[in-house]
This record gives C-alpha cells, sequence and structure tokens, in this order.
C-alpha cells in the first residue's frame, strides 16, 4: 500500500512485495463481523455490506474496501472521505474527535456508504486488521524487540539464531522484511510500519510456514497514538537500552519510557483474551510469555516490572548480575571474543561485530533462542556464522590499506558509543564523514560535531537529509560543535555537502592503517531533498570511490 506523507516516518514509498492495495484474498467479510472488535462503535446505516479489504489512504481505495480515516502529520484522512467514497469504499470508519457534532450522523449519505463511529480511529484500524486477517500473531510465535539502540541489529540476530535452532522466521526491521526465505529491503523509512501493514506481513508468515514473527518495536509505534503494534500477541518482549531520544515526540523522557514499556504490558494481551469470542480454528495453545532485560540498564526494572504476573523474567549483561553473562570479553577491530555463562550451560563465543554494544546485542539474541528451546551449541553456532548487519558496522573491504565502516549511528548518543568503541581499536587516523537530518530536533548538531571532534582527527561535514532546510545551514549548526571543541576549518574538517564528493574526499585523504568511518545514513536507500529525492546506496557509493583511487 501506498502510504500518506502524514502516516510515515518520513517519506511516502511502496512495499516492494506488495501491490499498491493490501489484500487479503477473495474472501470476504461482513462489516458487522469486523465491527464485533470494536464494542463501542456507532454505526449509522446498514452493518450487513461485505467488505473486500482494508484501506487508510482514499488513493488506495478499491470497490467494497473500509475505509478508516486517519488523522496524520500534515492532513488529515477524514479531508478525503468525499474521494475514497467515489473510489467505492463501501463503508466508512471515522474518529469522533475529528467531528464537530458526534451525536449526530456525519455529514455525508450513510445511504451510500455506512458510517463507524469510533473514539480512536488510529486504535481501531489495528483491531480491524487483525480481525480481517484472523489474527495471526495468535498462531506465530511474535518476538518485539525494543530499545534506543540496536533494535534493527538484535531483531535481525534474534531471526538468524532461531532459525539456527530449526524454526523458520519472518522479521519486520528498520532494516529488512523477510518472510521465510524471501528478504528485501525496508524502503519505506518506517521501522515499524502501520498497523495495517503489520497484521498484512503476520498474515504472511503465517501463509508461508513461519513458526516466529520477529518485529522491531519503535517507541512511535508501541504509544497509543499511534498503536501499530496492537493486537500482535506478543509472546517475548525485549529490552535492549534506553536513553533520551524522540523526545520531540514523546514530551518527556518518562513518557518516552512508558510509551516504550508497553511492549511488555501487551504480553499480557494473549493473556486476558476471552477464546469464546474467537473461531474455534484459530484458538491454538498459548505459549509461554517471557519479559528479557538488559540489567546493565539502569531502567531494566521499569521494564520488568511492566510485564504481567505469568510472564518469565530473564536478564542478560555484561557488568551486572544476570541471568545471561558475559565474561573474558576481548575485543580486536573484527570482532569479539567471550565466554557465555547461561542457567543452560556455558560456551565460548566468536562474534565476528565489534563493540561491547554487539555483545550485548548478542546476548539479547540468545536469550530469546534458549527460553524458546534452541540448544545453546546450536544458538552458539548461529551468532558464530553471522558476518554483521547491513549498514550497521558493515565494512567495505576493496583491498585499501585502510579501513572503512558504514554505520547508521545518527544520534550524539550513538556517536559517543561507536567513536567511544573505535578510537582505541584505530592504529592510524580516525577520519569520519556525517551530517544531521532536517526538520528533526536541532539541538543534536553542535552535540554530534562536540563528540565526533572529540575522538576523530579529521572531519567531513555532509548532507544527510536535507528535507526542507538549507544544507549549508545544518552543517554549520554541526561544526559549532566541532569548533567549540578547539577543531580549525580545512585543517581538522571540511564542510562538503555533496556526500558523494564528501566520501571520495575522506577516502583520497586516508593514509595506511587509518579508519574511515561513514555515519548516518546505513542501509537507507535515498537522501530526501526538500524537491527530489535521491536514491542512495552508501556501501556502493563507497566501493566506487575505492575504485576510483585504484582499489577493488
Amino acid at each position: 500500500m501506498l502510504l500518506r506523507l502524514e502516516d510515515q516516518d518520513d517519506q511516502p514509498s511502496m512495499y516492494s512485495h506488495t501491490p499498491h492495495h493490501v489484500c487479503y484474498g477473495e474472501r470476504t467479510m461482513q462489516l458487522r463481523n469486523l465491527l464485533l472488535t470494536l464494542p463501542t462503535a456507532r454505526i449509522y446505516g446498514p452493518d450487513d455490506v461485505s467488505i473486500q479489504n482494508l484501506a487508510y489512504d482514499s488513493r488506495q481505495v478499491q470497490p467494497g474496501d473500509l475505509f478508516v480515516a486517519i488523522k496524520g502529520f500534515h492532513t488529515d484522512g477524514h479531508a478525503y472521505i468525499p474521494q475514497a467514497i467515489e473510489r467505492g469504499a463501501a463503508a466508512v470508519v471515522v474518529d469522533e474527535r475529528y467531528w464537530a457534532n458526534d451525536q449526530q450522523a456525519p455529514p455525508l449519505a450513510a445511504d451510500r456508504s455506512p458510517f463507524v463511529v469510533v473514539s480512536d480511529s488510529r486504535v481501531a484500524l489495528a483491531a480491524l486488521a487483525a480481525a480481517r486477517y484472523e489474527y495471526p500473531g495468535r498462531r506465530l510465535g511474535v518476538v518485539g524487540v525494543t530499545g534506543t539502540k540496536g533494535k534493527s541489529t538484535t531483531t535481525d540476530l534474534v531471526s538468524r539464531v532461531l532459525e539456527g535452532g530449526g524454526y523458520c522466521t519472518g522479521m519486520i526491521s528498520t532494516v529488512d522484511f523477510k518472510v521465510a526465505a524471501r528478504r528485501w529491503p525496508n524502503k519505506t523509512r518506517q521501522s515499524t510500519p502501520e498497523a495495517l501493514e503489520v497484521q498484512a506481513l503476520l498474515h504472511e508468515m503465517l501463509e508461508a510456514g513461519c513458526d516466529y514473527a520477529v518485529l522491531e518495536a519503535t517507541s512511535h509505534a508501541l504509544s497509543a497514538s499511534w498503536n501499530r503494534l496492537g493486537h500482535c500477541d506478543f509472546d517475548v518482549a525485549v529490552f535492549l537500552n534506553l536513553s533520551h531520544e524522540h523526545l520531540d515526540f514523546h514530551g518527556t523522557f518518562e513518557q518516552y519510557r512508558r510509551d516504550k514499556s508497553r511492549l511488555f504490558e501487551m504480553l499480557g494481551e494473549g493473556l486476558n483474551r476471552e477464546e469464546a469470542t474467537v473461531q474455534p480454528s484459530l484458538v491454538t495453545p498459548r505459549r509461554a510469555k517471557v519479559a528479557i532485560v538488559n540489567a546493565d540498564d539502569p531502567n531494566h526494572r521499569f521494564f520488568l516490572d511492566a510485564a504481567p504476573k505469568q510472564a518469565r523474567r530473564l536478564t542478560y549483561a555484561i557488568a551486572a548480575p544476570a541471568d545471561v553473562r558475559a565474561q573474558d570479553i576481548t575485543a580486536t577491530p573484527n570482532g569479539t571474543a567471550l565466554q557465555v555463562t547461561t542457567p543452560w550451560g556455558e560456551s565460548p563465543l566468536r562474534l565476528h561485530m565489534p563493540g561491547g554494544f554487539n555483545v550485548l546485542n548478542a546476548l539479547a539474541a540468545l536469550s530469546v533462542a534458549l527460553t524458546q528451546d534452541v540448544p545453546l551449541e546450536r544458538a552458539i553456532a548461529a551468532l558464530e556464522q553471522i558476518d554483521g548487519i547491513r549498514g550497521r558496522m558493515e565494512r567495505i573491504d576493496a583491498g585499501q590499506p585502510f579501513s572503512v565502516i558504514v554505520d547508521y549511528a545518527h544520534s550524539p548518543a550513538s556517536f559517543e558509543q561507536v567513536l567511544g568503541m573505535l578510537r582505541p581499536l584505530t592504529q592510524g587516523r580516525l577520519i569520519a564523514v556525517f551530517g544531521s537530518a532536517g526538520e528533526r530536533d536541532r539541538t543534536k548538531r553542535p552535540l554530534q560535531g562536540a563528540i565526533a571532534a572529540r575522538y576523530c582527527d579529521f572531519l567531513v561535514l555532509t548532507d544527510e537529509d536535507p528535507r526542507g532546510e538549507d544544507r549549508m545551514v545544518i552543517i554549520t549548526e554541526i561544526a559549532a560543535g566541532v569548533e567549540q571543541a578547539g577543531k580549525s576549518i580545512k585543517r581538522d574538517y571540511l564542510p562538503i555537502p555533496d556526500r558523494a564528493a564528501a566520501i571520495r574526499t575522506a577516502l583520497a585523504a586516508a593514509r595506511p592503517g587509518d579508519l574511515v568511518l561513514l555515519l548516518g545514513k546505513g542501509h537507507e536507500g535515498n537522501i530526501i531533498y526538500a524537491d527530489h529525492t535521491l536514491h542512495w546506496d552508501e556501501m556502493a557509493e563507497a566501493r566506487a570511490a575505492l575504485r576510483e583511487i585504484g582499489y577493488g
């Protein structure tokens, strides 16, 4: 389904594996049966109309669809109800908060298309989508991974380690989608898609024979105001870490933490549902609920307390006492060797991913696998076979005498983490190429500059996603932090807004033993400007630049 700008994290894009319209097939449902999941809904018009599929973008409505009008950041879907009806919507769901007088029928003819008034149409969309796809989460093992940093990496690791144990998995992450053996890039700029796409993908996973779905659970998607992950019936919740992020959306750190902890509260969904309301064919034995947290993070107890009492609790850590521990850690530029201690036994582990944060990500994935009956030796073997995650600490090797790494780090906290880890592992100079997102938190720009200046010997400041902002204003705000740290233009840093030219400048300046770090884009497939979107592949661009100077 094509998504409106206001209903995405960044910009419209299309799922590469589906047509414009998220379809269920030939089977229809009566409106009254769909509305069983919304007991407080008020309907104006007949409730026996047949519904083919769901849509929340009026441009994608097809005859027989149920159009759910939701309010986005820039545009209100309620303004497009006439277009949805003209395109053949069989019924329309509206949010009572956006009608001047919700005691009367909506101001369009209910005899043409019945109207359903709900208290929150986003919440309703999740419930309707789950019902339309016959609650696929109830028949899958569903794992949710949340945290400020490391979600995409850990989601991928969980999927791979479960498969190492003989399970078939599906995955939804910032980087990729996966349904059994089929895997494709997530080009939507959404870490967690809208509820309709989530349920459609879960249904695809079920139809493809998947045993587990592993979902990256963002704070936005978990928040009550977006509710993209409602009715997923989570069986395992994983908490990685928490730092100040997305406060422009959540308002306060406390609200940000509460929104993330909803993942653990949602472990209770399956425990509380009334099986009598579900079709007998959809009733499956309940799986044991598991809450897994990083005990090294001071917020971990908050997340454990949010889980239902019936849930099993498991902790992992490097420093703190925990059920699953990493000890005797030896770090190298190419990976990490450690000893793992668990309730299921002990084992050495050699990760081909550098950094203490990847040790924690691996421990989280190992914890999930062990609680799902994957033998320790098979889980360890699966982790040792993983070379890395696309766009996450990804090495580019074309035979050059210096190192090149592509990483998605784009916040002050992630800069501190990545640069702090790589500095002591770098024999020569540390060179970084990065920018900062336009129309996003401006206060982080000088912080990024100051942190990078503290760890790096040379910087190239460039575009990330300027959007509607002046690209040079963004770079100047980053440079303010660089200069506050004592660096000087030309000697210590260069402003080169064209990212391709910036990468070429940095690689041309590299000497044997140096490390060139390309930050901020990672897996992303484009750079967004005010009037156009530039196709982008950071790894391919780095390889092309290396070829131009004689490598590869």
